[in-house]
């Protein structure tokens, strides 16, 4: 018996070795490709113990197995749909002997089947709803402002009190070094390269000490003690830069990925809000009282 299963497999790979499978495949991925929802017709590739499986059926296949690989060859094509036929074998033996009806499995395969709706609906979605260039070039320009292409050239001095932190700044107005007060003094693990941080962007810190780093001119240090959560801080800008920003074209598909993600969370939220959501063993949230009556007018 399995002298004679493998001689069938063997047939049926050379069989297809043998076929026309090259542009039938290679059009059912273009088939594929995200688009609106709409019905397609399948063609029928292979069939296993009677069960028809169709190009569209294949490519779903392959989809599930992770592969990103184009099906632009014999050779993949034949490797894929070897692979298909051992799973699908392994698969009618365990309808056979009921193993379908498991509720583990029953479970697993529910969930697989939402897995896939839901990544059909988003790319419904994102059809229906496509990311204009003009909102990539907004977006793009809302993030390279000349602010944040703005680079600092920072040194810093943290300490855990504000009155030890305006004694230093009392030592700075004095003519003491700044790097060597930030030896001594600081609890950053800068302290030992004299409180340097090398060059930063405003959005590369906390936004208490982006906001006084961008405060204060080339050569100038903070006059009173910036507050974050990490403690307070001297801060001091040696030198400014501006950055040049990446061409739109080199960085047009991350934002339209990023777009598309807002789009995303804002539809969920939308979903979310209109769903009635029950976790089994939660407490009820209590029920909104009733607004008072409008007193009759006198």
């Amino acid at each position: 018996m399995k002298k004679t299963m493998n001689i069938k497999l063997k047939t049926l790979v050379a069989a297809l070795a043998m076929s026309a499978l090259l542009p039938t495949l290679t059009q059912a991925e273009d088939k594929t490709a995200p688009t609106a929802a709409k019905p397609l017709t399948p063609q029928t590739i292979v069939t296993i113990n009677g069960d028809a499986v169709s190009d569209l059926e294949v490519l779903a296949f392959n989809a599930l197995q992770g592969n990103q690989n184009k099906l632009d060859s014999q050779q993949a094509q034949v490797q894929l749909l070897n692979q298909l036929v051992n799973t699908t074998l392994l698969a009618q033996a365990a309808r056979k002997e009921g193993i379908d009806k498991l509720p583990q499995v029953g479970a697993a395969l529910k969930m697989a089947r939402i897995q896939v709706l839901a990544e059909a609906k988003v790319n419904d979605y994102f059809a229906k709803h496509p990311v204009s260039d003009e909102e990539i070039k907004a977006a793009y320009d809302k993030k390279f402002t000349k602010e944040a292409l703005q680079e600092y050239k920072v040194s810093h001095i943290l300490v855990k009190e504000e009155q030890e932190a305006k004694d230093i700044i009392s030592s700075l107005e004095k003519g003491e070094d700044f790097h060597k007060l930030a030896k001594v003094h600081s609890l950053d693990s800068s302290k030992d390269a004299g409180g340097e941080l090398g060059w930063v962007g405003r959005n590369q810190v906390v936004k208490p000490f982006g906001d006084a780093m961008s405060s204060l001119e080339k050569g100038k240090y903070s006059k009173t003690p910036v507050k974050s959560q990490f403690g307070w801080h001297i801060i001091l800008v040696e030198d400014v830069r501006a950055q040049e920003p990446p061409p739109l074209d080199q960085v047009k598909e991350q934002f339209r990925a990023q777009l598309q993600q807002q789009q995303l969370a804002k539809l969920v939220t939308e979903m979310r809000n209109q769903a009635k959501v029950e976790v089994a063993g939660a407490e009820k949230p209590a029920e909104k009282a009733a607004p008072a009556p409008t007193p009759p007018a006198k």
